[in-house]
């Protein structure tokens, strides 16, 4: 008997993981931005690198075909244009095109390119980049 509650309740919270990254809060929003020059995986690794500073930022997901980047942020969070071409212009790109708009869920983030954005928390560039690479 245990033992079948116990499979039980992991059973449970593994649909409970799964339904998280397939599923943005309601009030989320995504950028799509179109990167000039960008072609290379070190190009994308400078944006993403710029990315995770901004207040917000969750997912990203990468496309070197077409050369542009979608960014979802967490509801409640105020999403420019201004601010997403600002990251390209730090990271030495001329900025796109940038497309805002809501999300509504369900969101498939389950398929290849996701990646979850970190947010380091130390000033320290040695220990910020322990944290962003492990």
């Amino acid at each position: 008997m245990r033992l079948r509650v116990w499979l039980v309740g992991i059973a449970v919270a593994g649909a409970a993981l799964v339904a998280g990254t397939r599923q943005a809060a309601e009030g989320g929003t995504r950028a799509v931005a179109k990167l000039n020059g960008v072609f290379s995986p070190r190009g994308f690794f400078n944006i993403i690198v710029r990315l995770n500073r901004l207040d917000g930022a969750e997912w990203a997901k990468l496309d070197l075909k077409k050369s542009q980047i979608t960014v979802d942020f967490a509801p409640g969070t105020k999403v420019t244009p201004e601010s997403i071409q600002q990251v390209e212009r730090q990271a030495g790109y001329k900025p796109g095109p940038v497309t805002i708009e809501p999300l509504t869920p369900p969101v498939d983030r389950s398929a290849p390119g996701w990646k979850r954005l970190k947010h380091p928390h130390t000033q320290s560039a040695v220990a910020r980049w322990f944290e962003l690479n492990f």
